[in-house]
């Protein structure tokens, strides 16, 4: 069955609406999200919650108090520790567009217990969104390569 899409023109704001036939991610169950995320490696999944939860600038504006969404959490419950972040083992070109609004908003997700995070490659942190790690008392090491180790700048 072809499902209609309209588009709905409210001032300056443009929102779709869709057919009752037409399902989005948010209308799987989160256990089932949960059990998808586990077969994604620690960045990624890390990733996958943040896009469930809101975007990125709203951890910003709300001073970096947001909360993960119920199916965030169901998400990262996948992940019992997360002693460990390397975005060195992402796409370069996925990592070359993560802001600091990025990096900030999964640091809140994970509640920021990290012992090690390499931000290798992530070319436009500026060090804003490391404000979650501030008075760490577990973190050990923050890596921002530029490039990969064994890798010519």
């Amino acid at each position: 069955m072809m499902a209609l899409m309209v588009m709905a023109n409210t001032g300056s704001n443009k929102r779709r609406r869709t057919s009752p036939y037409i399902f989005h991610i948010n209308d799987l169950p989160n256990t089932l999200l949960a059990d998808v995320a586990a077969f994604l490696p620690k960045p990624s999944r890390a990733l996958f919650a943040l896009a469930m939860t809101a975007p990125t600038s709203s951890w910003r504006n709300s001073r970096w108090k947001r909360r993960p969404s119920v199916a965030s959490e169901a998400i990262l419950s996948s992940t019992t520790k997360w002693e460990s972040l390397d975005f060195g083992n992402i796409e370069n070109i996925l990592a070359g567009k993560l802001t600091d609004d990025d990096v900030c908003g999964i640091l809140s997700c994970i509640n920021a217990k990290l012992k090690t995070l390499k931000l290798t490659g992530c070319v436009n942190i500026t060090g804003s969104g490391l404000e979650p790690l501030r008075g760490s008392l577990v973190l050990q090491q923050i890596d921002l390569s530029l490039v990969s180790q064994h890798e010519c700048p």
